[in-house]
């Protein structure tokens, strides 16, 4: 529309007055007024083209900071992974009626063990199984049994594959000793939601089923060292090199402690082609940057809180 009017103001005024040549000045200077004002048209429309796709890039990223963030507190254990970045092995929401279908395309298996006393020890409101614990929580219990990746990442929630603890009924007694949730006892509706959380983030990447992921958990499960026993009768120490070395060396365990007590042993094992558990073997550099205990580790105990709830009453 700009060349138009252009063209006919100009010949109008070239007939209506002799004055060509102000006349064709002004023509010209509205000519080229006309062109910039739809060159900055189509510069903002792409300007506006850029803001809206870089706004959407920060979402994005935004999302997936928050993802990998998550805590991961159920059964108030935070698991090892909340501050790695898991890659992107998700599948799609559907169940999953063939557990092989799941791509378990990891690299090895972690196997934590946790020191129910000092999860006890930590708490500052401690849950209703740490004031009256059962004699058989007193050592370590199962955390969890993890897919793992040689660099630290590691799949989770590889399925929507609902937990179902009647699934789980042959194993139910062993599961109870091996792997509580002392946060809540058998009598609570949540009892079963440390099972849950732990199916759900880890055990769906497996390929295994229900039953089959717990069964081989509970039999991992390793004594609870005697010189660890028996610090904790005596309210004494154990040397790192000597609990190291109860796990076959520094390379094959993770020693993690909070406040230098005892908190959870980790090891590792390797996977077979099918996505069972195999063998133990070395722990990658990515598992063992996770030991956190000094040269003499303590050793909590559930006396040790009866006691000092004995001393806040006198």
């Amino acid at each position: 529309m700009a060349p138009q009017f252009f063209t006919i103001s100009c010949t109008r005024a070239v007939m209506a007055t002799p004055a060509i040549l102000l006349f064709f000045a002004t023509c010209v200077a509205q000519f080229i007024s006309a062109v910039q004002g739809n060159n900055n048209v189509v510069n903002r429309n792409n300007n506006n083209g850029m803001i809206r796709g870089a706004t959407h890039t920060v979402v994005v990223e935004s999302s997936s900071l928050a993802a990998s963030d998550e805590n991961d507190n159920v059964a108030g254990v935070n698991h090892h992974h909340k501050n790695h970045v898991p890659p992107d092995r998700k599948k799609s929401s559907h169940h999953d009626e063939n557990h092989k279908n799941i791509d378990n395309s990891f690299d090895f298996y972690v196997f934590s063990m946790t020191f129910q006393p000092e999860f006890c020890s930590e708490k500052h409101e401690a849950p209703e199984g740490c004031h009256h614990p059962k004699q058989i929580w007193d050592r370590l219990t199962i955390h969890g049994l993890w897919p793992n990746n040689d660099d630290g990442t590691y799949p989770q929630n590889c399925s929507n594959e609902k937990f179902d603890l009647t699934s789980l009924q042959p194993i139910r007694d062993e599961l109870e000793q091996q792997w509580p949730n002392i946060k809540a006892l058998p009598n609570s509706a949540s009892h079963g939601e440390f099972w849950e959380h732990e199916w759900s983030k880890h055990g769906t990447c497996t390929g295994l089923s229900q039953l089959e992921y717990f069964s081989k958990a509970v039999k991992m499960l390793m004594p609870t060292p005697s010189i660890v026993k028996d610090a904790e009768t005596q309210h004494s120490v154990v040397k790192k090199d000597d609990l190291l070395a109860v796990y076959g060396g520094a390379q094959l365990a993770a020693l993690v402690c909070k406040k230098n007590y005892l908190s959870e042993v980790r090891v590792c094992h390797q996977k077979e082609t099918d996505g069972n558990v195999g063998k133990r073997m070395d722990c990658p550099q990515s598992i063992l940057r996770e030991s956190s205990c000094g040269s003499e580790i303590r050793i909590a105990s559930f006396r040790m809180e009866e006691e000092e709830e004995s001393a806040t009453v006198e």
